[in-house]
């Protein structure tokens, strides 16, 4: 989880170059961690991730490294939280709901409220929006990598490969969409 702390730093860093970056945005991704954290407290640091997971959050750092705005974005909110952490949480809060979690549910919802800002904000930002398809359209498949790496856990949550295709695909399908309204 060391890439966290750096890439937190480098967060922190871009939202002061940011005119209306919401540093309650940044308050809000390790409010998450914790929540996280207060479930599985050992298991998020000795969880083993897949290749496609590093190398990921590798290109994430890479990102913010190079102060590109446009190139964050695309990749952080765009990708990351709208495609990426939205498939995530959808299964959190169906699987929780359907397992009577109510207070872990309850915090999946306020995380999704958390993120869909934080997604729209991103959206907001974004000046070439035929730049933005295009990095979409180039990251995707690397987000698609790291779910299909992840699909044997998410069985047994009733989630197999077909139906994580077509929920990555429609979610991808949207934020282009989004972006081209």
């Amino acid at each position: 989880m060391e890439r966290w702390k750096e890439i937190g730093s480098l967060s922190l860093e871009m939202a002061s170059q940011v005119q209306g970056y919401s540093l309650q945005q940044y308050k809000e991704e390790i409010e998450h961690f914790s929540f996280f954290e207060s479930y599985f407290p050992d298991s998020l640091k000795e969880v083993e991730l897949p290749d496609s997971y590093i190398s990921f959050f590798d290109k994430l750092m890479e990102d913010f490294r190079s102060g590109e705005l446009q190139r964050v974005i695309t990749r952080f909110h765009l990708v990351t939280e709208g495609i990426l952490a939205d498939l995530g949480l959808t299964i959190l809060n169906d699987s929780s709901r359907r397992l009577g979690l109510k207070e872990f549910n309850d915090g999946i919802k306020r995380i999704i409220a958390d993120e869909a800002r934080h997604f729209k904000f991103g959206l907001s930002l974004i000046s070439d929006k035929s730049y933005a398809v295009k990095r979409v359209e180039e990251i995707f498949p690397e987000a698609m990598r790291i779910v299909m790496d992840g699909k044997e856990k998410l069985s047994y949550l009733g989630y197999e490969e077909e139906k994580l295709r077509d929920m990555m695909e429609k979610l991808r399908k949207a934020r282009v969409n989004q972006l081209l309204t």
